[in-house]
C-alpha cells in the first residue's frame, strides 16, 4: 500500500504508517525525512527493531551525537536508555526543552523507541517553534532577533534514580554554550525560536538571570500555547524522531507506580545560525 503520512496537529506532529524502518530503503529514507522536514516530529507504530536496527537507522541522518554527561549502555554507548520505575517520583525530561542546546554543536534530532510504557500516561507533548515565532508581532521579531542565549546543562534537576546514576562527573563543572535566540533552519530556511527552560537557558548573553528570566518565561509560554503543540501517546514499538531545530518536547509524569523504558539516540547537527 506504500507508506502513508497523517498529520496529527494543524502546527506539528504526523504518523507515517506503511514501513518497517529495519527495511527501509533510499528512496523511502528521502521520504521519511521530508516529513519530518514539514512535521518536526515523526512516528512509527508496531516496530520491532534490535539496538543495531535502530543504530542503523539514525545514521541514515547523520552520525551520532554522544551526551557528554550521560552514560549509554555498555554494549550500545550511543543509546541512552531512559527508565522509571514505579517506586520514581521524578521523570526524566518532564519540562519544555530541545536536546542539547547546552553544547556548542547541538544535537540536529532525537530517536526514542519505547520498549516499555504504562498502561495510560507517560506521553510526549511537542511544539513547534517555527509556528511560534511566525505568529509573533514585528516588532518583538525585530527586538527577539539581537539577542543571544547562553545555556548549561544542570546535573542537579530532579530526575528518577537510574537516571541520576547515568550522569558522570556530578561535581564536574558544565560548558556554557551561546546560541541565536531566533535559529535559522539549515536545510528549510525557516526561522524559529531556539530556546529551552531557565534552568538550561540561564539568561540572554550580555544581559544578567534576573532581567532574562520574564521575556524567557513569557517565550516559553507562548510557544507552548495549544495551537502550537501537539500530543504522542506511546505503545511498545512506537518508534519517533523529532528535529531539535525547531521543536520542543517535554515528557509527562503523570503514571505513578508504572515502568516506562526507552531507547533514546541523538544525532549530529551542525552549530546554529541566526538571522542575517
Amino acid at each position: 500500500m506504500g507508506i502513508k503520512i497523517e498529520k496529527i496537529s494543524g502546527a506539528v506532529g504526523a504518523e507515517v504508517s506503511g514501513i518497517q524502518i529495519k527495511d527501509i530503503c533510499g528512496q523511502d529514507f528521502k521520504l521519511v525525512n521530508n516529513a519530518l522536514l514539514d512535521h518536526g516530529v515523526i512516528y512509527f507504530r508496531r516496530q520491532n527493531i534490535t539496538p543495531i536496527q535502530q543504530l542503523d537507522f539514525a545514521k541514515m541522518w547523520n552520525d551520532l551525537h554522544l551526551h557528554p554527561y550521560l552514560k549509554g549502555l555498555p554494549e550500545f554507548p550511543e543509546i541512552i536508555e531512559i527508565v522509571k520505575e514505579p517506586s520514581d517520583a521524578n521523570n526524566f525530561g518532564d519540562h519544555w526543552h530541545t536536546d542539547q542546546i547546552f553544547t556548542p554543536v547541538p544535537a540536529m534530532a532525537t530517536m526514542l523507541y519505547a520498549k516499555e510504557v504504562p498502561l495510560t500516561g507517560g506521553d510526549t507533548m511537542f511544539a513547534c517553534m517555527e509556528a511560534a515565532y511566525e505568529s509573533l508581532s514585528g516588532a518583538m521579531k525585530n527586538m527577539l532577533a539581537q539577542l543571544s542565549t547562553s545555556n548549561r546543562y544542570d546535573k542537579t534537576a530532579a530526575r528518577s534514580d537510574k537516571m541520576k546514576n547515568k550522569i558522570s562527573d556530578v561535581e564536574e563543572p558544565t560548558m556554557v554554550a551561546v546560541h541565536p535566540l531566533i535559529r535559522v533552519h539549515p536545510e528549510t530556511g525557516r526561522p524559529s525560536l531556539y530556546i529551552t527552560d531557565p534552568q538550561t537557558t540561564t539568561h540572554f548573553n550580555n544581559m544578567t538571570p534576573e532581567e532574562s528570566l520574564p521575556l524567557i518565561t513569557f517565550l516559553l509560554n507562548y510557544a507552548t500555547r495549544p495551537e502550537f503543540t501537539c500530543r504522542l501517546r506511546w505503545e511498545a514499538g512506537t518508534l519517533a524522531i523529532w528535529d531539535n531545530r525547531r521543536v520542543l518536547h517535554m515528557a509527562l509524569n503523570d503514571y505513578p507506580g508504572q515502568r516506562r523504558v526507552m531507547h533514546r539516540i541523538t544525532i549530529k547537527g551542525t552549530a546554529p545560525i541566526g538571522l542575517t
